[in-house]
């Protein structure tokens, strides 16, 4: 069992012995996430989840997308969540990496200067900021029927909504976000990037499961390509 760990991830690979059935050890790893589960973070916003692939082997096929009018943070989102998604159900593909990741995220850029000139201190604002965006169920409706949950959510999208966020009170008057911080929309991480020749993309990159053969792997794929085209907007290029 091997470990590597960056900035807001973790993979884990666990190698078996050549005589141990895979979908018997992925039953295995399956339940031992079930039970660490519940020993995790709560500040965790993405389960643990696994793939079965040989470690060894090189992704079949790439995809990119790219667009010249749309954010890579909504390029990546069409990558991710519709694409992505959809071609690692396909018999014999493993996993779907995505290089040049560029899910959406608020930046907020704190002047350190200002922020101690309020006596205000980067716990201050992270405590702030997680309290002003909150989205949980507040209680429900019985009836005969169904059941309905209520949410009362202060969910904020966009910099926009977090500019006028009171951080603190001083001498009686607030202190906004935009006054000690710089708020912008931008990405999770800002420190990867890919290309497709000149221009900036998302790739997809498709690993097949060991026992799968290549070229039928390719070849479904490719079967679909007109689908999933069909399930993006035209001005991402596929």
């Amino acid at each position: 069992m091997t470990s590597q760990s960056t900035l807001g991830q973790t993979r884990i690979t666990v190698q078996f012995d050549l005589n141990r059935d895979i979908d018997g050890a992925a039953l295995d790893v399956q339940t031992a996430l079930a039970v660490a589960a519940r020993r995790l973070p709560v500040e965790m916003t993405t389960p643990p989840f696994f793939r079965k692939v040989n470690p060894g082997d090189f992704p079949v096929l790439f995809i990119s997308l790219i667009s010249p009018t749309l954010p890579m943070s909504t390029v990546d989102e069409y990558g991710q969540t519709v694409l992505a998604q959809q071609i690692s159900q396909l018999a014999g593909v493993a996993q779907v990496l995505v290089y040049g990741s560029q899910k959406f995220a608020v930046r907020v850029q704190v002047d350190p200067v200002a922020a101690a000139a309020r006596n205000i201190s980067l716990d201050d604002v992270r405590t702030v900021l997680s309290k002003a965006n909150s989205n949980t169920p507040v209680g429900t409706l019985s009836g005969p029927e169904r059941n309905v949950t209520l949410l009362a959510s202060g969910a904020m999208r966009h910099a926009s909504d977090y500019k006028n966020v009171v951080a603190a009170w001083r001498n009686g008057a607030p202190v906004r976000l935009s006054e000690i911080a710089n708020v912008i929309d931008s990405v999770e991480n800002d420190k990867v990037a890919s290309w497709y020749n000149n221009d900036r993309a998302v790739v997809l990159a498709i690993q097949r499961q060991p026992d799968a053969n290549t070229v039928e792997v390719v070849d479904s794929i490719k079967a679909k390509l007109p689908q999933f085209r069909a399930q993006i907007p035209q001005s991402i290029r596929m």
